[in-house]
């Protein structure tokens, strides 16, 4: 561990006694001369290669005539001047006995240390240190705590006894463990381990970021410090926070239900299990970022699919945008996708123009019939697709969008792509993720549902009273093939709204096309061999076996369907010998 004080004087700092160096056979008599003066701390002289000090209380006892030599008992113990203080003590602990002499920058001695003198320096050194750790342990506001080995705690500040409540006279010299568990402090220092900004629980309702550490003194472990700092507000004010965010989350879904985004997905109407399929995987992926490759023949509703997409995502509260790629000329969709500045070309604003992506920038861009874009346009618009960015038509300045595209076709891509009418790159980013929304005539199950749907939705529009649609009405809508798929269905059943001039829908409103199919579907059918009224009485049980078949046997469902009472469907069901019940 590196220095972060100056708390370690040196030898120099020290007060020090002269030492004046003499000849080894001089006598104690001239040496008791030399001391008696008070001047010198010590003699220093050389005895066989080592260097002693002599005393003045060395030569109370001693012979006058003897050598001084004879008396020397204390090993001289030479230390630079700018040793410091703790570098002192391991060199003089090793030899207790020494009398450590300070050399000068010349290598001259200098002086002798006066173990009492020492002793007298490192005592006010330490009160000079504890001074400061005491305003240490007071200013800080983070909890320190100390231990020494034993596990007693020799370090408990003001900042601890406010966090745990405990005071300092209590807790010093007592064992931690009679205060708290689940220490980290006892853990660091056994295990000769550091933990920087550690979260940590010592009680219950008191939550801190601890620094701990094994306090060690020449390599070995005396105890252990902790410092935390107390979070417990923090905590309390996340705890609130996620609370509240909670309670945001269920204003936001509320909202989304007020607001209709919750039920983006109703318009798509279908209880056939295709249907349930598609309806659950478009809202899986609404949830996401992802772009989406719709594809299905014309009239299936990609672009319900696609606005139900998007209001079921984030991007909800910003534009939905719908380009026609079929529907715009060539020499146009460059400056209709991108925009153009002002001037740009003959008949341009001179203001400029967005174009639709940055119209759609934060929401969704619905690329409708991509299919039908130039091989140059695909091009450019790839280009976006990859990095964001685009420029206006005759624009030097780059503008960055942050849009979700969502594109549908009805077309064949992948032998487009053969055929080199299709690029291959923007295919697959296009086709990150593809729904393929079936035919009508795939999920004839839907029919009868969209058809009360459909006659509901016009009756208010053109204010009419229909309560019923004949058997052979409904029958000729499952019959039939739907090209046109669920656009065909609804403008027919409109049609059949508007012609119709009493409360029920019969044969006669249907278009000659739909009437045309039914009487192909019945006289080409196997049950098509007898008279006339057997053709119209198999029509008719066809019509409430399948009508059954599509409600799983609901009989009071097939009734609203087939528009008639459930008394009279119970009544048909004894005359064409179908089972009331299985």
């Amino acid at each position: 561990m590196g220095r972060y004080h100056e708390f370690n004087p040196k030898a120099c700092d020290l007060h020090n006694l002269p030492v004046q160096e003499v000849d080894e056979s001089i006598s104690v008599k001239e040496g008791q001369r030399l001391l008696q003066s008070g001047l010198l701390g010590g003699l220093l002289l050389r005895v066989k290669d080592r260097h002693m000090v002599i005393l003045a209380c060395d030569l109370i006892f001693a012979a006058e005539n003897a050598a001084l030599h004879t008396v020397a008992r204390r090993p001289a113990l030479f230390i630079n001047e700018q040793l410091t203080i703790d570098e002192l003590f391991k060199q003089w602990i090793k030899n207790p006995t020494a009398i450590p002499v300070i050399k000068d920058s010349h290598n001259r001695p200098a002086g002798m240390l006066d173990p009492l003198q020492a002793a007298n320096a490192l005592q006010k050194e330490l009160v000079r240190v504890l001074s400061y750790f005491e305003t240490l342990l007071c200013q800080v506001n983070e909890s320190i705590c100390g231990i020494d080995k034993q596990h007693r705690v020799v370090v408990w500040n003001p900042k601890a006894e406010e966090l745990y409540g405990v005071k300092a006279e209590k807790i010093l010299s007592a064992r931690i463990e009679d205060f708290f568990t689940n220490l980290r402090i006892s853990n660091c220092m056994h295990e000769k381990k550091e933990l920087k900004g550690h979260y940590h629980q010592p009680c219950e309702g008191t939550h801190v970021l601890i620094n701990a550490a094994p306090v060690q003194w020449q390599d070995k472990v005396i105890g252990g410090l902790a410092v935390e700092k107390d979070i417990t507000e923090l905590v309390q004010l996340n705890q609130e926070l996620t609370k509240a965010s909670s309670q945001v989350k269920l204003l936001e879904q509320e909202i989304r239900k007020i607001s209709g985004q919750d039920c983006a997905f109703r318009k798509l109407i279908g209880r056939s299990q295709v249907m349930q399929n598609l309806i659950a995987f478009g809202k899986k992926i609404s949830t996401t970022d992802a772009t989406v490759l719709l594809r299905g023949e014309s009239g299936t509703g990609k672009e319900l699919m696609a606005r139900a997409i998007h209001q079921n995502s984030s991007r909800h509260m910003n534009p939905f945008i719908v380009v026609n790629c079929g529907a715009i000329p060539n020499n146009l969709f460059e400056s209709e996708l991108f925009g153009y500045e002002g001037g740009a070309f003959t008949g341009a604003d001179r203001k400029g123009k967005p174009g639709m992506f940055e119209l759609a920038n934060g929401g969704t861009l619905f690329l409708d019939e991509v299919g039908e874009m130039s091989v140059e346009m695909q091009a450019k618009l790839l280009r976006v697709l990859q990095e964001g960015v685009f420029y206006r038509v005759g624009g030097a300045q780059p503008v960055q969008v942050n849009v979700r595209v969502l594109a549908a076709t009805h077309r064949d891509l992948e032998a487009m792509i053969n055929r080199r009418q299709f690029r291959e790159d923007l295919y697959y980013r296009l086709n990150v993720v593809s729904l393929e929304i079936p035919p009508l005539r795939e999920r004839k199950e839907d029919i009868p549902e969209l058809v009360h749907l459909f006659m509901q939705e016009f009756c208010r529009k053109y204010d009419k009273s229909i309560k019923k649609i004949e058997p052979a009405v409904m029958s000729s809508f499952l019959d039939y093939t739907w090209p046109g798929n669920v656009r065909e269905l609804k403008n027919a059943v409109e049609r059949l709204v508007v012609l119709t001039d009493g409360d029920v829908i019969d044969e006669q409103a249907l278009p000659e096309n739909l009437r045309r199919n039914t009487y192909i579907s019945l006289v080409t059918s196997p049950v098509a061999q007898g008279k006339l009224m057997n053709v119209a009485v198999e029509a008719e049980k066809q019509l409430i076996l399948k009508t059954l078949q599509q409600v799983r046997g609901n009989r009071s469902e097939a009734a609203r369907v087939l528009g008639i009472p459930r008394s009279t469907l119970y009544y048909k069901l004894r005359q064409l010998g179908i089972p009331a019940k299985g």
